[in-house]
């Protein structure tokens, strides 16, 4: 009885180890484009060369290959592109801080813009009326209210 639990437990253990570098295989080939689909990752494709790549990832982790070295292994045979996230250094690091630079930009040209508005509704406000204009209008309203 003992030796089956030690059995099914070193089993379980085997199944651990297999689940975790299937996760291992699917999160870094999501992070590779396949080279003869459009627009999908490794992960997502079931071309003959996505296929290929998955075992070649596979077998790298087998060998104890760290995620940052089946990177590499797979950008010096397919350059940058193979990558979906590109590095964030170099001409990258600039693709990548833009748009929140753009972003911070409108939004201050924004502001300007609206506080500029206000001003200027600020000083388009009319005078208060004079004593003879309420006259005028009060007698005028009663007037009407006359008729």
């Amino acid at each position: 009885m003992v030796m089956m639990l030690i059995v099914g437990f070193s089993g379980s253990l085997f199944f651990l180890k297999a689940d975790d570098m299937e996760d291992r295989v699917r999160e870094i080939s999501h992070k590779l484009r396949c080279p003869t689909c459009q627009a999908m990752s490794v992960k997502e494709s079931d071309a003959g060369l996505s296929l290929n790549m998955k075992n070649k990832i596979r077998e790298m982790l087998q060998e104890g290959k760290s995620e940052e070295e089946i990177l590499t292994f797979f950008e010096e045979r397919y350059g940058e592109w193979i990558l979906r996230s590109p590095k964030k250094e170099g001409f990258n690091l600039f693709l990548w801080l833009l748009p929140g630079f753009l972003i911070v930009i409108a939004s201050i040209l924004l502001f300007r813009s609206l506080l500029k508005r206000s001003r200027d509704i600020e000083q388009k406000k009319l005078d208060p009326l004079s004593e003879n204009e309420k006259k005028l209008i009060d007698q005028e309203l009663n007037h009407y209210q006359s008729d």
